[in-house]
């Protein structure tokens, strides 16, 4: 990963229309879509796409339980002519909607959803080999992530704002990979997150953890080496990351199964993660 402003952290990424907190009307009429995840990290096949609510380029805190609507190509040919996502909720002033659907080729693609502007939210499929991110269906790469015991260069290993460090910097992400359970590794850092999902997004890892014990291994990785929040951890430079936070989701054999980017609940984490274990790899 190139060298860059830390506090432009996520520029690069398709989620940076997004603020860190919400207060507009919940209800509004030709509201516009904002993405929660990266245009330049999809590639054919199943994809997630989450994407919050705004009205003039404010996020709503609030919006339909159930979200429709139809995903076009670049000629205006509805190539699925009805999709929906129901409503989730990651804190009181950040919601999002997220949407799974089979795009199968390479280019852009967009989303219109009712009540929403003519613009739609833009929907990019990359040619595999462009991505270097990882993603679902290749192996989730072992790294030598920082621990409780061998910190590294990253000070605190851990910016969880209560409560003290997480419960997931005991062993290496190699050393997950190489437990034949099911892994979820999280990148992100809940003082430094712009978006205000971070935080939410590790304690509801928390609360999976607790309820799955030794039937997952699960590590968590910071994304600056220290509190100046000015130099990217090894972690992100691993995974060519430019956005955050991600997780990912990898069976027994270490293929990836699922990858959430930019904002999840507790439901949407406790939905993958239990397909994970249950799966035929988990």
């Amino acid at each position: 990963m190139k060298s860059f402003d830390r506090r432009t952290f996520l520029v690069a990424s398709g989620a940076l229309a997004l603020a860190a907190c919400a207060d507009s009307a919940s209800k509004a009429t030709n509201y516009s879509l904002l993405p929660r995840f990266g245009q330049d990290l999809m590639v054919p096949g199943k994809v997630r796409m989450a994407f919050s609510l705004a009205n003039d380029n404010s996020p709503l805190s609030d919006g339909p339980g159930v979200l429709k609507g139809r995903i076009l190509d670049s000629a205006g040919t509805a190539v699925i002519p009805a999709i929906s996502a129901k409503k989730r909720r990651v804190s009181e002033g950040i919601v999002y909607w997220d949407f799974h659907a089979e795009l199968d080729k390479v280019g852009i693609y967009y989303l219109h959803v009712d009540g929403g502007d003519a613009n739609g939210g833009a929907i990019g499929i990359n040619e595999p080999s462009t991505v270097l991110v990882p993603y679902p269906g290749q192996q989730l790469p072992p790294f030598d992530t920082p621990t409780t015991a061998n910190p590294g260069a990253v000070t605190p290993i851990c910016t969880r704002l209560a409560g003290g460090p997480c419960p997931f910097h005991g062993i290496t992400l190699t050393e997950a990979l190489a437990s034949a359970k099911p892994v979820v590794y999280l990148i992100g850092t809940p003082a430094h997150c712009q978006f205000g999902t971070c935080a939410p997004g590790l304690e509801f890892l928390i609360n999976a953890g607790k309820r799955l014990g030794d039937k997952v291994a699960i590590v968590h990785a910071e994304v600056y080496t220290d509190d100046t929040a000015t130099t990217a951890a090894p972690a992100v430079d691993a995974y060519h990351l430019a956005f955050e936070p991600v997780m990912f989701f990898a069976d027994r054999n270490g293929k990836i199964a699922a990858r959430l980017d930019g904002a999840w609940d507790q439901s949407e984490l406790d939905e993958t993660i239990d397909a994970l274990v249950a799966g035929p790899g988990g």
